[in-house]
């Protein structure tokens, strides 16, 4: 059973692997399975399907926060650890978001370089000081979550 890092870590390959075709989520954990003989946890799961079912949101706040760079000019590899980071802050309610944080800088530095995990804590550290002054809200509007930049 793999720990919550280790299932970060998977989600966040998966996320970077759907950036480069339209699988869905099944599909990815499928061929995951087969490929890499991978044991799939159930949080990595509900990384990927949270992430997907809501990307326009994480993607509009990656937009609002990354001053320096349009979200099309982003890495693949720092667009997975910014949607990763963004959906656990706003989704997951069991977790220190300075723990999403961290992991995402370690992700980004892991798998593309300082200069990269330094400017994804930049990122995610402006879109954390907004939501905790309560400018980005999330609300439950028929059993699902929103999260909207303000």
């Amino acid at each position: 059973m793999l720990n919550r890092r280790e299932s970060r870590k998977q989600a966040f390959e998966f996320i970077f692997e759907k950036s480069f075709n339209s699988n869905d989520p099944e599909e990815i954990f499928r061929n995951a399975g087969e490929a890499r003989d991978a044991e799939i946890s159930d949080y990595a799961r509900e990384l990927l399907n949270g992430v997907f079912e809501h990307i326009d949101q994480i993607d509009n706040c990656i937009s609002t926060y990354s001053v320096k760079r349009s979200i099309r000019r982003l890495s693949k590899v720092v667009l997975a650890a910014l949607r990763l980071a963004i959906y656990e802050i706003l989704y997951v309610d069991d977790l220190d978001p300075t723990i999403s944080i961290n992991e995402a800088v370690e992700l980004t530095k892991k798998f593309s370089g300082k200069d990269e995990s330094g400017y994804v804590n930049g990122v995610l550290g402006g879109f954390l000081k907004a939501y905790n002054a309560g400018e980005i809200k999330t609300s439950e509007k028929n059993g699902e979550s929103e999260g909207e930049a303000q």
